[in-house]
């Protein structure tokens, strides 16, 4: 082995070895999902190492996986959320049924972010696959109000907390530090995952 080869061979032991659990590449989780992926993301057009990064986020590849608040399976798909979309929320422990459904909302949330960059609009899809679509655009809205671009996420992002949505009647502020850690997150694995392709 070439002095730089045997250099960047130890170099890529030292980082693996210093990743948080979190940051590791799925292995053996992904492997029952990967065609099911594959798929989905060449019908949303959707990155694959993205949806990976954020089922990774939402049940660590758990297709059995329930949140508090009653979300189920591998993405994390409210029973509401399904019924508005015409499926039946029994279906969704099905991965298949899971996946495609997360991949078509992710891939709506996409396609309302028109005016930015392919890589941002793919943030602002997380932010409002997490959060909703009401506090990002409120907070693009005030991007704008505050002379900064509202196409460019970090922007957006320092404008979520203050960004209040109308539900049910009332004002109400959303969770925006995990809409913000929910994106970071999964963008950091994203990032990591894709070049180790």
């Amino acid at each position: 082995m070439a002095g730089d080869e045997k250099q960047q061979a130890v170099t890529a032991v030292a980082v693996e070895a210093v990743l948080p659990a979190w940051l590791e590449r799925p292995g053996v989780k992904l492997e029952p999902y990967r065609a099911l992926i594959e798929s989905a993301c060449q019908l949303t057009r959707l990155p694959f190492w993205l949806v990976c990064a954020q089922i990774a986020q939402e049940s660590d590849f758990n297709a059995q996986a329930k949140s508090p608040c009653g979300a189920m399976g591998l993405m994390q798909i409210m029973p509401a959320t399904a019924r508005s979309c015409g499926i039946d929320p029994a279906t969704l422990w099905q991965p298949e049924t899971n996946i495609r459904l997360g991949c078509r909302i992710l891939a709506e949330r996409r396609d309302v972010f028109r005016k930015e960059s392919d890589e941002e609009r793919l943030k602002f899809a997380l932010a409002a696959y997490n959060g909703g679509l009401g506090p990002v655009i409120n907070a693009q809205a005030l991007a704008f109000r505050h002379g900064v671009d509202p196409a460019h996420w970090q922007n957006v992002r320092r404008m979520l907390p203050e960004a209040w949505i109308y539900v049910d009647g009332e004002w109400k502020k959303p969770d925006s530090t995990q809409i913000i850690q929910y994106v970071d997150r999964i963008w950091q694995r994203y990032e990591l995952w894709r070049q180790e392709e």
